[in-house]
């Protein structure tokens, strides 16, 4: 009795923290479209309008001058306590103008119809959901993710962010920092051409464990891997997210 009272006791925090895994990135899942009212909209997009008014992006994205709004949209949008804990507030991810080069974009924090953060940056980010405090610090992260599309080859990449207590980058993954969230070369090659993507999981903490787990498909068939890698550690290093700051009203 005491040998079996005693192994149930070594197992509970192991199967305890496997419960509280979760999944970050999965390339396979589709993502939740955002869901606006027209006013959420019209005061994102007045908020992007006056961004470009007041020159927030930098100078050296070239091409501001050709950037007449036409090109808005939400990219995504998801709830949570992003800049006050305890807070029923909503993030959401704009673009304001289409460009090779990266796009001109915003993030933007409202609190009701108050705008509690709003920051503008270049990237080709596509979408964005909210990550649960998994720092258990009580704010809400939010997964940026992004890609690209250049002679045949697509290249995809994620931003974790947090904007309280202080605005960081968690983790950034990309071509440059690995394992790369997604890579083909669909574009290339017409038949036997092939999706590679990592199965990122977090268990919530003080300080976050994550495993990545590399898949690999066929291309036409990005919903199912073929072939699946070993699950591996994942160390992620806070940085600066080097964004400027937009109109706040």
């Amino acid at each position: 009795m005491m040998r079996t009272l005693l192994l149930a006791l070594m197992l509970f925090p192991a199967s305890q923290a496997f419960a509280q895994e979760r999944v970050l990135y999965d390339s396979r899942l589709p993502y939740p479209e955002p869901r606006l009212t027209e006013s959420e909209r019209s005061r994102v997009q007045y908020l992007a309008r006056q961004a470009a008014e007041q020159r927030a992006w930098s100078e050296d994205d070239a091409g501001m001058d050709f950037c007449d709004g036409s090109d808005f949209r939400i990219e995504g949008a998801a709830p949570g306590a992003f800049t006050v804990k305890g807070r029923q507030q909503t993030a959401y991810v704009y673009t304001f103008c289409f460009r090779r080069p990266g796009n001109l974009q915003g993030l933007v924090v409202l609190d009701g119809l108050n705008v509690a953060a709003h920051y503008v940056f270049v990237n080709h980010i596509s979408s964005m959901y909210a990550l649960k405090d998994i720092n258990r610090n009580g704010f809400t992260e939010l997964v940026l993710d992004g890609g690209f599309t250049g002679q045949g080859y697509t290249e995809g990449w994620l931003d974790i962010v947090e904007l309280g207590p202080v605005r960081r980058l968690l983790g950034q993954l990309n071509y440059e920092h690995l394992p790369q969230p997604y890579h083909d070369n669909c574009g290339v090659v017409e038949s036997g051409g092939q999706w590679t993507s990592a199965l990122i999981r977090v268990t919530p903490g003080p300080t976050p464990r994550y495993t990545w787990q590399q898949l690999t498909g066929r291309c036409g068939n990005e919903r199912v891997a073929t072939r699946t890698g070993p699950i591996k550690p994942l160390k992620l290093t806070p940085a600066p997210t080097g964004w400027a700051k937009g109109p706040m009203k």
